[in-house]
């Protein structure tokens, strides 16, 4: 589905209070290598979400990198055959470390472009109920803001600590925009 298409949807989804205040984008930045994008989302003209692969990978290295040196991690023994390679216990090591460096950065708003185009495409084809139980956090902090969502259940929800920020933060813009507390 072309971009155009998805982001019309996604602002169709926007309550009555939020539309026009809240925009998303997307660019493609082609002259650069791999053509990495950035996807952000804005209320009120404030970049309130920003998903860029640029900021995602220098930081995702940096980090990737430092937690490999905490961990003492070894390099991946040469071997002929690229299944021993890659089927070694090092590498393992090393994906976890990927892994767990991509969940700390999720859990600080660190995201890259795929992280937001994949929920936003899928987001049209979901209920209420099904994005706001949603386990992927961009569909679940994008549906704080959807008109589906009536004021009554929106004051019924209730958050633990363990809440993403983000889901939080959507919806503290979606209750300030109804005048609720």
């Amino acid at each position: 589905m072309q971009w155009s298409k998805t982001k019309s949807i996604l602002e169709s989804f926007l309550c009555e209070k939020l539309k026009g205040r809240i925009k998303i984008y997307a660019t493609v930045y082609r002259k650069f290598h791999d053509g990495p994008s950035k996807v952000w989302i804005t209320f009120d003209n404030k970049e309130i979400l920003s998903a860029s692969d640029v900021t995602y990978a220098v930081k995702h290295e940096k980090m990737y990198q430092q937690m490999k040196q905490d961990r003492k991690l070894k390099s991946i023994p040469y071997n002929k055959d690229w299944d021993v390679m890659f089927n070694s216990e090092e590498r393992k090591e090393q994906v976890k470390a990927s892994d767990d460096t991509e969940e700390i950065m999720i859990n600080q708003n660190i995201f890259a472009s795929y992280h937001l185009y994949a929920p936003f495409m899928e987001y049209g084809l979901l209920s209420i109920e099904e994005a706001i139980n949603s386990e992927n956090i961009i569909i679940k902090a994008y549906s704080m803001m959807d008109r589906r969502l009536g004021k009554r259940r929106l004051e019924k929800l209730i958050f633990d600590k363990d809440t993403h920020p983000l889901i939080v933060d959507f919806y503290n813009i979606r209750c300030e925009s109804e005048g609720m507390n």
